[in-house]
């Protein structure tokens, strides 16, 4: 189970700048398809996106953090995004009107809501983030908000993760024989660490910071490698 940004691609200055080159979708096909692996990729991103973005049949995808997942030629979304994506709409539209920064990108996922602030100068976070808080008070008790790798995220307010969609894709029949290894590198990945204390391997992308997963790797081409010697046990 493998996050995207970060983890399989760098994290780029915009979203649509992380793509994988064809000799890592080529090894991620290869994977895929060794008998006895199963792949899933859970993203932020909504679903269409990181299919796109992988371009990989027949594995499992996870958008949205956990709130569309297709697996085995089956489609679900949680029924709160379903309610949740008209008053995104609304937000979406106040935001655009309160957040006067050019250097900002705010990614409508359909269910979800990012606001990407990365390219925005240190000086002026202060004032972006008193302006960003300004425009979603008159929603915040209708709307869960996280914090990612600078990035806002909103969401529909009920208890659902990426955490919680790893213990749906796990607790599905048949998965008994497998023994589930999540990677991820963002705050939004700990919910999955958390899920599989006990029941999996974790691993975190990166240097630094508090980690739920039990061990890490440096960097995303660190990841490769590991998924390489998983696959064929060397390195």
């Amino acid at each position: 189970m493998l996050d995207y940004d970060g983890t399989l691609t760098p994290i780029r200055k915009h979203p649509k700048l992380a793509v994988l080159s064809p000799k890592r979708r080529y090894f991620l096909r290869q994977l895929a398809g060794r008998p006895g692996n199963k792949l899933a990729i859970i993203s932020g991103r909504k679903l269409s996106d990181i299919k796109r973005l992988v371009g990989i049949k027949n594995i499992i995808y996870v958008g949205n953090h956990g709130f569309e997942i297709e697996a085995g030629g089956k489609y679900w979304i949680h029924p709160a995004a379903k309610r949740f994506s008209l008053l995104l709409k609304k937000i979406k539209r106040a935001l655009k009107n309160g957040l006067s920064y050019r250097q900002i990108f705010i990614e409508d996922k359909g269910l979800t809501l990012s606001v990407h602030y990365r390219c925005l100068a240190g000086k002026r976070l202060p004032a972006f983030k008193k302006a960003f808080f300004r425009a979603v008070k008159p929603w915040q008790d209708r709307l869960m908000l996280t914090h990612g790798k600078k990035v806002f995220e909103l969401r529909p307010p009920v208890d659902w993760d990426k955490g919680k969609a790893v213990n749906w894709l796990i607790g599905r029949p048949g998965q008994k024989d497998y023994f589930p290894v999540y990677i991820g590198d963002d705050r939004t990945d700990e919910d999955a660490f958390r899920a599989l204390k006990g029941k999996g391997l974790a691993l975190k992308v990166g240097p630094g910071g508090k980690t739920l997963a039990a061990k890490r790797l440096r960097d995303v081409a660190a990841v490769y490698r590991f998924l390489l010697y998983l696959s064929v046990g060397r390195c």
